[in-house]
């Protein structure tokens, strides 16, 4: 690919209004509080095993949505989308045990440090369905029901670039508060940063082609864009409150 046409792939119409999204995604206060802001240790270890319990709930499905997705285009002729749908179902199965693995093992270290307020793995697991996850799922429903199934591409697009934008950072928010032999146990995040790199450039790719034959698809693309970006902070939300109200309980009891 030449230097023209990865710059392309960055300023299609799609690109340039998700653009503004992104931003007012990054404005949002749960965003700047855990990315700009200091987080005390105590509750960015609490943070952790609410996002990761709740990301289990977020992934589980994924592989279905993507496969019904592929279904959709097909039988609309759009043989390219389906393709690249069934592709990523591959990519995407499993991802949920990272995150459950992530959620056992983080409440096992709390668990030694903090013996006098235990948590509870299988309690935390069993509470992944959080009112933003189901607003998210709901998302995915009402894309692949509806008459458009290729929009699923935008949800695709933006999550997986909030990986590759904001991951790395709270990596090393993460190692700077507990130290590099910590790294493991956040395997779920780590991992997704290192593989939505890899799909980022491969989705915009996609996404180029798409708008650049279907003009006409790109309202509904950067609708569902919004869409997604809402509901990702939403879910952020619930994971800062679950981990603010055990915060809170903790204080009162220390008090």
């Amino acid at each position: 690919m030449t230097t023209a046409e990865k710059a392309k792939i960055h300023q299609n119409q799609y690109q340039k209004r998700c653009e503004l999204l992104r931003q007012e995604f990054a404005s949002r206060p749960v965003v700047k509080e855990i990315w700009e802001e200091e987080v005390e240790p105590t509750l960015l270890k609490l943070f952790m095993i609410h996002w990761c319990a709740l990301s289990a709930g977020l992934t589980e499905p994924i592989p279905v949505y993507l496969k019904r997705a592929g279904d959709g285009c097909q039988d609309l002729g759009l043989q390219e989308m389906a393709d690249f749908f069934y592709e990523h179902e591959g990519e995407e199965d499993g991802h949920e045990n990272w995150a459950i693995e992530d959620v056992e093992n983080l409440v096992a270290v709390w668990n030694k440090e903090e013996s006098n307020f235990p948590l509870d793995a299988k309690e935390l697991l069993a509470n992944k369905m959080s009112p933003a996850v189901k607003r998210y799922h709901q998302l995915h429903e009402q894309v692949i029901e509806g008459d458009s199934p290729w929009a699923e591409l935008a949800i695709d697009v933006e999550i997986e670039l909030i990986s590759t934008t904001y991951g790395p950072t709270l990596i090393k928010k993460w190692v700077a508060s507990m130290g590099q032999h910590s790294l493991p146990n956040i395997s779920f995040l780590h991992k997704h940063v290192v593989a939505d790199v890899e799909h980022t450039e491969t989705n915009f790719e996609i996404v180029d082609k798409l708008v650049s034959e279907h003009p006409d698809y790109t309202d509904i693309l950067v609708e569902t864009a919004a869409n997604a970006l809402n509901s990702y902070a939403d879910f952020l939300e619930d994971a800062m409150t679950y981990a603010k109200e055990v915060y809170a309980r903790m204080s009162n009891v220390t008090v």
